[in-house]
């Protein structure tokens, strides 16, 4: 109960936060909160990393996380890449690090793209035509379903599956979830009238997979590094945890907005 009240308590502020910079704040402050977002997700799975005894090139990783949710305002994206992996390569050139190269390399690199590239097409999409409904739709019908396969799976979770990657995970709450992705997913075209609803119907359930499965994703570097949480949010575990179901998805709905609604 404690767990739940801490929860629906920070839900209760991030809501109004999150609809305040989806809708109403000015570009460059949408900007920073997914910049604060990519900063301590970067530092969460660094920390992550860091507990199997890995050497992380933090420093790197951060400075170059922070340049990718930039170039929808200009080109660059491939070069911010490009730049990246020469830096780390440099980096490495001290005889003293030699040894660890292709896995500090590998898994700081493995950070700028799981974290930091993936999350950064919340800007992308934000910069689209009906850009700021097309976040809100993201967030609802992926938070919305995370919230059903939680509260089903307390209540009703009696058959468990992926026991050694999340031992809470029932089969009720992913079904729940699922179909509370799918279903609000549907009745989207209430406010995305401009979209078939056959197209929302895909949508839906493209999103209601990729969403559990970044989840659980999530779960299994947690469980590899041996840690419940990756980070110390009350009642919300970590800034991974709130995120993860949404870094799957992200890239998925702007290569839909971008190419297949462009057929």
């Amino acid at each position: 109960m404690s767990q739940l009240l801490k929860r629906l308590a920070w839900s209760g502020i991030l809501i109004p936060i999150t609809i305040y910079a989806v809708f109403f704040a000015p570009s460059w402050l949408f900007l920073l909160i997914v910049e604060a977002f990519v900063v301590l997700g970067l530092l969460e799975y660094f920390n992550l990393a860091e507990r199997k005894g890995f050497f992380i090139n933090r420093y790197i990783g951060l400075i170059f996380g922070v340049l990718l949710p930039i170039p929808h305002y200009f080109p660059g994206e491939s070069i911010i890449l490009v730049i990246a992996v020469l830096c780390l390569f440099i980096f490495n050139f001290h005889r003293h690090l030699k040894e660890h190269a292709i896995v500090s390399t590998g898994l700081t690199l493995f950070g700028l793209v799981y974290v930091a590239w993936f999350f950064s097409f919340m800007t992308k999409i934000h910069a689209l035509p009906y850009g700021a409904w097309w976040v809100f739709y993201l967030l609802l019908i992926i938070k919305s379903g995370d919230a059903a396969a939680y509260f089903v799976g307390k209540k009703f979770g009696t058959h468990k599956y992926i026991t050694h990657i999340s031992p809470n995970k029932s089969v009720e709450g992913a079904v729940a979830g699922f179909l509370m992705t799918l279903f609000l997913s549907v009745i989207s075209t209430i406010y995305l009238k401009h979209v078939p609803i056959v197209h929302l119907f895909f949508l839906g359930i493209v999103i209601g997979i990729f969403s559990q499965l970044g989840d659980l994703a999530e779960s299994l570097l947690k469980r590899d590094a041996g840690v419940k949480d990756s980070g110390n949010l009350p009642g919300l575990g970590g800034i991974l945890d709130v995120i993860d179901s949404l870094l799957l998805t992200l890239p998925v709905l702007h290569y839909y907005l971008t190419v297949i609604q462009e057929l």
